[in-house]
This record gives C-alpha cells, sequence and structure tokens, in this order.
C-alpha cells in the first residue's frame, strides 16, 4: 500500500514537473557560480548586479514593504544565487507575457457593465463609508454595485452540494463554472452527471480549472475527456516545463453561474474534502454565498474575462452575457452586493484595500474567518488600529493545518494581534477554510480571497461585499459565533507549540512574502 503511493507521487505529473524545473534552475545557478568562481570579471558584474538590485528594491515604491525586506534580506545573504532568484521570479516585470495579456482582455472588457446611478445614491445614504468603498472597487474593477437581489449564505459544503446540484438542473441556457481544484469523487461526479445530461440537451456548458490546482487531481489530458462529453473546457494558466514566474500566478476563483440568474462562490472547491466525504484535516469548514439578481451580470463578466484569456479561439461576447435584465427592483430598497475581483497585473492589491477599508470603517465589532493568516504591517496595523479604538476584533483560524510551514507563519502573528487587543482562535475540531467578514451588522465580505499575500499579490480572486442584507449578514454573523465555540484560544494554542518551532515560525514570517 505504502509502495503504490510511493510510486503515485514519484510517477505523479507534479512531481515530474517540479524535478524539470529544479533541475533546470539548478542547471542556471551552478552555471552562474562557475562563471563567478573561474572569472574575476563575471563576479565582479554579478556582485554590482546584485547591489544594483538591492538600490531599485529600496526605492521602488510600487512593491510592498515586506516583500522588499524578504527579497533583500535573500540577495544580501546568498549575492549570486539570491540576485537570480530574484530575476527569475521576483521581478514585476518577470511575467510580462501574461500580464501583457490579461491587460488586453482588462482593457477590451472596459465599460461592458452599466452603473445604476439610483443604488450608487442609495449606498451612499445608507452609509457614506460604504458608498465610498463602493465607488473605489467600481474604478479598480469595473463592476459597479447592485441592488440585492435574493441571497442565502451557506455554512458548510455538504450544506450547499444538494443545492448546487437542484441548481444546476434548472439549466435551461448554459453553465458557467471556475474553479481552482477538480476531484474525481462523490462531489464532482455528481456534478459532473448532471452537467453532462445537460450539455446534451443542448445547454452550453463552460468548465475551466486551474492547472496547479487540479496538477494531483485530474489526469493531464482530463479536459478532453470533458470535450468528448459535450462540457466546453479550458485551462488556466497551463503548466508548462520550463521556468516560468507566471507559474506563481494561479486562479484562486469558484464560481458557478446558471443561465446568468443564479451565482455561487465562496471558498468551496470541487472536490470531496470540501464536503467531509473525504477525511484529511479533521472536519472541514467552509462556506458559500448563493446571489439571484443583477449581481449574477458581474459574476458572468469575471468568468467571461478568464475564459477569454485561455479560450481565445472559442471567445465570448461580453454584451450578450454582461447586459443586466431592465429590473424594478434597481433601487437600493434593502441592500447592496458589491462583487469585485483582483488579478495580480491590475497596479491594484484589491482584495487587501477592499479588507482594509472594512476594518477601518468597523465601529462595533469585525469577525473574521481565514484559513491562512499571513499579512504585511498596513493590514496588521489596521486590526491592531480598530482594536486599540475599541472595536470587538476577533480571527478564527484553523487548528489542524493543511499546510505545516504556512500555519507556523500564521501563528506568528498571534502575539502582536493579542497585545494590541484582538481576539484570536483555532478551530478545533479540524481545518476553517472558510473566507468571510463581517462588521456591525451592516457589512459582509464572502468569496474567494485569504488572508495572506498570495491572495492579496499573486491570485486571481473574486468575492462580494454585503452592505444593508440584515438577512445574510446575520446569517453570517451567526455562522461565526457557532464557530467561535468550537474553538480554542490561541494562547493556549500557543501553549501547546514547542520552544524551537515557535522560533522556526518566526524565522519563516521572516520570508512570508516570498512563498
Amino acid at each position: 500500500m505504502f509502495s503504490r503511493k510511493l510510486f503515485r507521487i514519484f510517477n505523479g505529473r507534479l512531481f515530474i514537473t517540479g524535478l524539470v524545473l529544479l533541475v533546470q534552475l539548478l542547471v542556471i545557478l551552478s552555471a552562474i557560480i562557475f562563471l563567478n568562481d573561474n572569472y574575476f570579471w563575471c563576479s565582479v558584474i554579478s556582485t554590482c548586479i546584485s547591489v544594483l538590485l538591492v538600490v531599485l528594491l529600496i526605492n521602488n515604491q510600487e512593491q510592498n514593504p515586506s516583500t522588499k525586506l524578504a527579497w533583500i534580506i535573500v540577495i544580501m545573504l546568498l549575492p549570486i544565487v539570491g540576485a537570480t532568484i530574484y530575476l527569475l521570479f521576483g521581478s514585476r516585470y518577470a511575467s510580462s507575457s501574461l500580464r501583457r495579456q490579461v491587460l488586453s482582455e482588462v482593457a477590451q472588457s472596459d465599460g461592458v457593465l452599466p452603473t445604476r446611478r439610483e443604488v450608487v445614491n442609495g449606498v451612499f445614504d445608507f452609509d457614506p463609508a460604504a458608498g465610498s468603498q463602493c465607488r473605489y472597487l467600481q474604478r479598480a474593477t469595473q463592476i459597479p454595485p447592485y441592488a440585492a437581489g435574493e441571497c442565502r449564505y451557506f455554512t458548510s459544503g455538504e450544506e450547499l452540494f444538494p443545492q448546487l446540484l437542484l441548481e444546476l438542473k434548472k439549466a435551461e441556457k448554459y453553465i458557467f463554472i471556475e474553479t481552482f481544484i477538480i476531484e474525481q469523487g462523490v462531489f464532482w461526479n455528481s456534478i459532473l452527471d448532471v452537467l453532462q445530461a445537460k450539455a446534451a440537451a443542448g445547454v452550453d456548458v463552460r468548465v475551466m480549472y486551474d492547472d496547479v490546482g487540479c496538477m494531483k487531481t485530474l489526469p493531464i489530458n482530463y479536459q478532453q475527456q470533458l470535450e468528448k462529453l459535450g462540457i466546453k473546457c479550458t485551462v488556466f494558466n497551463p503548466v508548462k516545463a520550463h521556468l516560468d514566474t507566471g507559474l506563481n500566478n494561479r486562479d484562486h476563483r469558484k464560481i458557478t453561474i446558471i443561465d446568468g440568474k443564479t451565482a455561487i462562490i465562496g471558498g468551496i472547491n470541487l472536490a470531496d474534502e470540501y464536503i467531509n466525504q473525504k477525511v484529511r484535516f479533521g472536519y472541514w469548514k467552509d462556506s458559500a454565498l448563493l446571489l439571484r439578481g443583477d449581481s449574477v451580470t458581474a459574476f458572468n463578466f469575471i468568468f467571461l474575462q478568464s475564459w477569454n484569456l485561455y479560450a481565445p479561439n472559442r471567445r465570448m461576447d461580453y454584451t450578450e452575457y454582461c447586459t443586466p435584465p431592465d429590473s424594478a427592483a434597481v433601487k437600493y430598497n434593502s441592500g447592496c452586493i458589491q462583487p469585485f475581483h483582483d488579478n495580480p497585473f491590475d497596479g491594484e492589491h484589491i482584495g487587501e484595500s477592499a479588507f482594509i477599508n472594512m476594518i477601518n470603517a468597523s465601529n462595533r465589532y469585525i469577525y473574521i474567518n481565514t484559513p491562512y493568516f499571513i499579512v504585511d504591517n498596513e493590514f496588521l496595523m489596521s486590526l491592531q488600529l480598530a482594536a486599540k479604538r475599541g472595536v470587538d476584533v476577533r480571527i478564527c483560524t484553523p487548528h489542524i493545518p493543511d499546510k505545516w510551514y504556512v500555519h507556523m507563519m500564521t501563528q506568528a502573528y498571534y502575539q502582536p494581534l493579542q497585545k494590541a487587543g484582538c481576539r484570536v482562535m483555532e478551530f478545533k475540531p479540524g481545518f476553517n477554510h472558510t473566507k468571510s467578514i463581517v462588521a456591525d451588522d451592516k457589512y459582509a465580505f464572502a468569496g474567494t480571497i485569504n488572508c495572506d499575500y498570495r491572495s492579496f499579490y499573486h491570485h486571481f480572486e473574486c468575492g462580494a461585499l454585503l452592505y444593508g442584507v440584515p438577512g445574510v449578514i446575520a446569517a453570517m454573523k451567526e455562522d461565526f459565533l457557532r464557530t467561535e465555540a468550537q474553538c480554542i484560544p490561541a494562547e493556549q494554542a500557543a501553549r501547546l507549540t514547542p520552544l524551537h518551532l515557535r522560533i522556526l515560525r518566526s524565522l519563516l514570517r521572516l520570508f512570508a512574502p516570498l512563498m
């Protein structure tokens, strides 16, 4: 049994691709080290390049200070090797090809979504801070706020599962799915049966998944298998067996859209552990948001940007899918939904900025669910200042980690948060994968964004902010409080950590921006 597992690992695509990339990196580094050791002028030039890179990093006003510090340490400790790794993986222009493609697609979709002034004015009347947040997100993402239609919050994957199947079976025109992970099993196979039947009935079914996210879970030619079933499929940012910094930019979004009438977003990937059919890290806590109404148009828009990026030969027309229906319910009335998305090349850290704006706007409380907490000084300080001005700040992370080193870095933030008055806790039954924020009974966030560098700076993400939607916001608050009741305080978790591991996590935190 163990030998078969090892064979699958060593024969798997992830291992083979990783090995090829590692060999390429070692060859490049060995060549540079050899030249520096044997040719004086090569050594001088390499040293000058390293110094120049440090100077440029110090003066780079766009790069995050935490990231700059981590790279400077790497370059100073390993002048030749560190400079080479930075030029390959750290330079903001490293992913120039992918960057150009993304920005070109964004430019082509500019102005597609119309603004409803009645909704915008309603948000400002509800709360000026919420109105300012919507104005910022609209300018940054091309997506306006929408009057809240029907919203429903799901507190787990197993709660969502039957509803997702029901919604898919209702499809008459099209089904769009964009996800980070697909794994064959009860969850995905049940969905696939519906998708296959719908495709056979003439429904336009399109599936997009991330190549790295599915590298361990799907065979290399899986998109071809779906095509044979009548399902249009494309793979986001396919992995190539050569060094390319674009490998770092993954599609972390999870979106399901049915007929432009229903959208489902959240943290739930299409694999059995997300509905607790398979147990890997204790109980898997997650959440999702179901939306109906005009806001669904925005998620069509987000999906089409991704689809057109990697399926240009089957390009989709924005005007066909992104024109919201004429609706009488365009006024603010009972709340607003502000969909948004983020990508690594838009010149904005949109997800992080939206979260910081929520923290700064909170007056009574702000409750955060996140599987990882690895943030920069600006984010950390916003939470500390909120706690110091009397806001009840609570943060819930997992107790059983999926990645030990990431969890150790998360724990390194506990002490400064607690010192400022924040309450930090770990979900004892297992892994808390929920990505949600609730504040003051007025604001909430649900989506795919973790509180970490990868989500803020490297991944393609999406989510929705809710303002004045009392039923859903109350449900999200209640879910947090139920989760909190199953948590242990962070100080208790810290006492269970040996001294040498506490030292290690402090060192890991220093290099967190590079992971």
